[in-house]
């Protein structure tokens, strides 16, 4: 299995939890709670966004959730 790449850019939000769709951020918080609250609230334009954390640069181990 290929590895999956991580955006470009996230640098700004390390440390905290996004919601992506179509390639952009949609949402971000610095934990999932609050996340979703958030994303419901866009509506249709949140419907099938992905959550996933943005961890700093100091970790070595990504392991994505969606």
């Amino acid at each position: 299995m290929k590895p999956e790449r991580a955006m470009p850019g996230l640098d700004k939000w390390a440390g905290m939890w996004i919601a992506v769709k179509d390639g952009k951020v949609i949402a971000a918080a610095y934990n999932s709670r609050d996340l979703v609250p958030m994303v419901k609230e866009l509506g249709e334009a949140g419907r099938g966004a992905v959550a996933q954390f943005v961890p700093p640069r100091s970790d070595d181990i990504v392991i994505g959730v969606g």
